[in-house]
């Protein structure tokens, strides 16, 4: 049995585009899950237009460890006779390859699902929690400070990156909640990011530069920019950044915002004067959390320990402030 990417029997998580004829997601931390019965899946995805080195995913068979490989036109699942759920997850990819104007170099494009039969999957009722950020949000460099030193050349980098391991990933993890990532490095309120993403307001409605995104209507949404705003002027970003609160309000009517101010200390002042400023002025609650202190201002990627230092603390504060049940 063979099913396209469509399939009700396949149930997505994150940004993915999904059209007659693939899946396509570009930001790490998406991920998909099916179930099949028998002894083998097969998983095809589109890499006509990756270059090496291809996007990495985790694989989890039945809850089971993940396994990390990079991307191929098939990979073959094997398992013992029966029903098997299974988790894909984008693990990484090369951050400075095109993802955002075809034909798109670093993508995760699922194609189609072969196995003897599939079973639906029960909905997943939770509530959902996006976040927006940079290449720290999305995992970029968490193994690049001594654990995984081999791992040093362009074509092995990949192997640094690691959105299970990131902040954002471990913080919907720690509060049952269904994430919503979009990350790429360099973004910014007031600039575009590497792979050619073009600054957050105007990259954030859209999958790609010709994708119109649906709005995901997400139940919390939390903002980490800032970071690589640094160097532009003060009310430069903070009319950006009040357009971004704007943007993300109408895009989540019913949310809860949180705004936080970047790990490395920058533009905190504004970032907090922003925040009240647009809640006086649109008489919303907009929720300004001051991470100053949780972690060392360098290195500007935290380690695994220091997203998980990130993520203790910002799912207490969450856990305490709003009802995430």
């Amino acid at each position: 049995m063979i099913i396209k990417a469509n399939h009700p029997c396949i149930r997505y998580t994150g940004r993915w585009d999904i059209t007659e004829t693939e899946a396509v997601s570009t930001a790490n931390g998406n991920y998909l899950e099916f179930a099949f019965s028998g002894d083998t899946a097969v998983v095809e995805f589109g890499v006509e237009d990756c270059v090496t080195p291809y996007p990495h995913v985790y694989i989890a068979v039945d809850g089971g460890a993940r396994i990390e490989v990079p991307l191929e036109k098939y990979i073959r699942i094997a398992a013992e006779e029966g029903d098997h759920t299974v988790q894909i997850i984008l693990k990484g990819s090369v951050e400075t390859q095109t993802r955002w104007i075809p034909p798109i170099q670093a993508k995760t494009a699922l194609r189609s699902l072969e196995a003897d039969a599939f079973i639906p999957l029960p909905e997943d009722t939770r509530k959902t929690i996006e976040f927006l950020g940079d290449s720290i949000t999305e995992g970029i460099s968490i193994d690049n400070n001594g654990k995984y030193t081999r791992y040093g050349s362009h074509l092995d980098m990949v192997f640094w990156d690691d959105s299970t391991a990131g902040y954002a990933w471990l913080t919907a993890k720690a509060l049952n909640l269904r994430p919503i990532i979009m990350g790429y490095g360099c973004l910014g309120a007031t600039k575009g990011g590497a792979g050619e993403i073009p600054p957050v307001c105007q990259s954030y409605p859209y999958y790609s530069s010709d994708r119109l995104m649906m709005s995901a209507n997400a139940d919390f949404v939390v903002i980490n920019h800032g970071t690589n705003d640094r160097g532009a002027a003060a009310e430069t970003f903070r009319e950006a950044y009040y357009a971004l609160l704007s943007l993300v309000r109408e895009r989540n009517p019913k949310a809860e915002i949180i705004a936080l101010t970047p790990f490395c200390g920058a533009l905190a002042v504004e970032i907090r004067e922003t925040a009240e400023r647009f809640n006086k002025e649109r008489n919303d609650k907009v929720f300004c959390i001051d991470t100053t202190g949780w972690i060392p201002p360098e290195p500007l990627h935290p380690t695994r320990e220091g997203n998980k230092t990130v993520s203790r603390n910002l799912a207490q504060i969450l856990r305490e402030t709003f009802d995430i049940s």
